[in-house]
């Protein structure tokens, strides 16, 4: 399943509307998560490919990110018993996942 269709599916989003916002949402996160990960993210002009041992980072961060859109820059918020705040970096909960592939993937290559 494509990473759009599987944010979608979490999101319950069954149409196309919103199709744009998480494309950029997308791309936005593979970007991040490949800088993490030591992968250049552009080659030879064009863009790489997020690995699929990645893909579930990516899709979490995007459903995280498109439900703090109206939210952008809280850190803390309360109202009567809901309380509402974010951590700075979305991507730091999967830092140890980004680490072990970069490991097992990124250091094996400029060693050998």
């Amino acid at each position: 399943m494509a990473t759009l269709d599987r944010i979608k599916v979490r999101l319950e989003i069954s149409n196309t509307s919103k199709d744009g916002m998480l494309n950029e949402l997308i791309l936005t996160a593979e970007d991040r998560i490949m800088l993490r990960a030591g992968i250049a993210v552009m080659t030879d002009g064009t863009r790489t490919t997020l690995p699929a041992d990645l893909a579930s980072i990516a899709v979490e961060v995007v459903v995280k990110a498109y439900r703090r859109i109206e939210y952008e820059g809280i850190k803390s918020e309360s109202a009567d018993t809901l309380n509402t705040s974010f951590v700075d970096d979305i991507l730091d909960e999967y830092s140890l996942e980004i680490e072990a592939y970069r490991k097992n993937n990124i250091e094996k290559v400029r060693f050998i």
